[in-house]
């Protein structure tokens, strides 16, 4: 079967015919369609491995084609719209699954089939999970801490995958419900329940997948946020900061605002962030 991994339309095929998909089936598709793009998985696989947050993947290895950043972002879309039917509900009880989006099974068939591990086990921070609901603690110094998963996240070797997504009870020091939960979520093409904004969006529908996809990497005890703008900063944008240094680095950190809503405009693609990781 053909596996030209360079054209990046394999994995696009994909993502679309997963939106037609209708029924049950779909984990065992998505498990075949793995086994039988051998190239494809070992190219994500490979942006995983040791040492490959210090190697920039957005030149394309062949002139006009999509380059391994783009195929990965193309593989991220595809993450995002396998979490729709997780329940992911703004207000009241979690709904009923929606037919109209892939079954909660497809998500964590589809991550380990590439070979990514879950994350689990580890108290709440931003680089591993993302805040899907906010409890707000009566103590506003309470820091947030996890009380449900509403889906699994993954590490593939060092590089994030997906993030978990969980609801927390926090302090409103720490992490404001409305705010959290519900502001811009950047770097994100799709949730259910909040707005997003990814650098696809505004672009049409063949433009959209020449974008690149956010990596952040732990390695030797540290977290690398966004490690493809601490390795090329040639295409930064040179204009005034709506945020101030601090301010930036959270939204860098959580992919969105946290206590004060900074809005839908925010620009902190060009902006990367390095900090010790967790001891658990």
């Amino acid at each position: 079967m053909d596996d030209d991994v360079y054209s990046g339309h394999h994995w696009r095929s994909l993502y679309e015919s997963i939106l037609g998909h209708e029924g049950a089936g779909l984990a065992d598709r998505l498990r075949r369609w793995l086994r039988e793009h051998p190239a494809h998985v070992a190219e994500v696989r490979e942006a995983g491995r040791a040492g490959s947050h210090l190697v920039s993947l957005r030149k394309p290895l062949r002139p006009g084609h999509y380059s391994p950043l783009e195929r990965l972002y193309a593989v991220n879309r595809i993450l995002d719209l396998l979490i729709l039917n997780y329940r992911d509900p703004p207000d009241g009880p979690a709904a009923a699954p929606d037919a109209r989006y892939p079954s909660a099974d497809a998500h964590p068939a589809f991550c380990e089939a590439l070979g990514a591990d879950r994350i689990g086990g580890r108290g709440f921070h931003p680089f591993f999970h993302e805040v899907v609901e906010v409890r707000q603690a009566d103590d506003p110094d309470e820091p947030p801490s996890i009380v449900e998963e509403r889906w699994p996240g993954y590490l593939l070797g060092s590089m994030l995958l997906m993030r978990a997504g969980v609801v927390v009870t926090a302090g409103a020091r720490h992490l404001v419900a409305g705010v959290a939960d519900r502001s811009t979520l950047y770097w994100t093409f799709r949730r259910r329940s909040r707005p997003t904004d990814d650098l696809s969006h505004g672009w049409g529908g063949n433009s959209q997948w020449a974008t690149g996809f956010r990596r952040d990497h732990l390695v030797g005890g540290e977290l690398h946020y966004n490690v493809e703008k601490a390795l090329d900063r040639t295409d930064a944008r040179e204009e005034e900061e709506k945020l101030d240094p601090a301010a930036m680095i959270e939204i860098v950190r959580y992919r969105c605002s946290t206590v004060v809503d900074h809005g839908d405009d925010l620009f902190p693609y060009d902006h990367h962030h390095v900090e010790p990781a967790p001891a658990d």
